[in-house]
């Protein structure tokens, strides 16, 4: 399969799920959520955001341990944007907090839901027991989407701002995964279609997407768990496409 065959492919597994059409981001561009029904989905955003440290580190370490130089570059640069600096993502993420009267203990102290949960685990230890490129992928095509003047986060933080009332500080945490998304998402697909060459490493890499894709929407499903207080998970808007054995009976 050609590099540009590939992407195209793994494009249509995220496409099984748009972002934007998730009930959580949906309900925000649809002004369908309270203002305290938001708080309560980003203490859950907070508790999978506060993770980034470690599977952006196990992707690192991944990438030196396997002596991919050329990964090395790319990885990093995601690893600054998100931890160095004055202020890190958690940081600006425990600023929308603070808008709903929450302490950073008080957040800590918060029980995940089972989409948040699932999440978690998943990143986390996908990120750990795969390749640095594994890792990259898992988490581009969600990046991609999140970022740009018209992807999802941006969306979002408009209504934020102008609909429900946030202050751009509290909502700031939108305004950076427009920012720094669509280049995390961009760097990321392109090292896929540079080293994603092989059968073996597009099937490796095939599977790593998937996993990324089904991690984050699980997430988001976490969100609205909190909101609602049901045990809910959002089918998506398109039938699996899976490699399934010929059975014989």
């Amino acid at each position: 399969m050609t590099p540009d065959e590939f992407i195209t492919e793994l494009w249509s597994y995220a496409d099984e799920v748009p972002m934007e059409q998730h009930p959580w981001f949906q309900g925000i561009l649809q002004h369908r959520w309270t203002r305290e029904q938001i708080i309560l989905g980003e203490v859950q955003h907070y508790l999978r955001v506060r993770t980034n440290p470690i599977f952006f580190g196990y992707i690192a370490i991944n990438a030196v341990a396997e002596k991919q130089y050329g990964l090395m570059d790319v990885v990093l640069e995601n690893f600054m944007e998100e931890l160095s600096g004055p202020r890190s993502h958690v940081d600006i993420m425990l600023q929308f907090l603070e808008a709903g009267g929450l302490s950073r203990e008080e957040a800590d102290r918060a029980e995940p839901t089972p989409g948040t949960m699932a999440a978690i685990e998943m990143i986390v230890g996908g990120c750990q027991r795969r390749s640095a490129l594994e890792g990259l992928a898992l988490l581009s095509f969600v990046e991609s989407q999140h970022g740009g003047a018209e992807g999802v986060a941006a969306r979002v933080y408009r209504e934020m701002i102008g609909h429900y009332g946030f202050s751009k500080r509290a909502a700031e945490t939108y305004q950076l995964h427009a920012e720094q998304d669509v280049g995390h998402g961009a760097r990321q697909i392109e090292a896929l279609r540079r080293y994603a060459t092989d059968e073996a490493t597009q099937e490796r890499v095939r599977r790593a997407v998937k996993l990324g894709v089904t991690a984050f929407t699980l997430e988001w499903d976490g969100h609205v768990q909190a909101m609602t207080g049901r045990r809910e998970f959002w089918s998506g808007v398109a039938p699996l496409k899976l490699s399934q054995p010929r059975v014989r009976l």
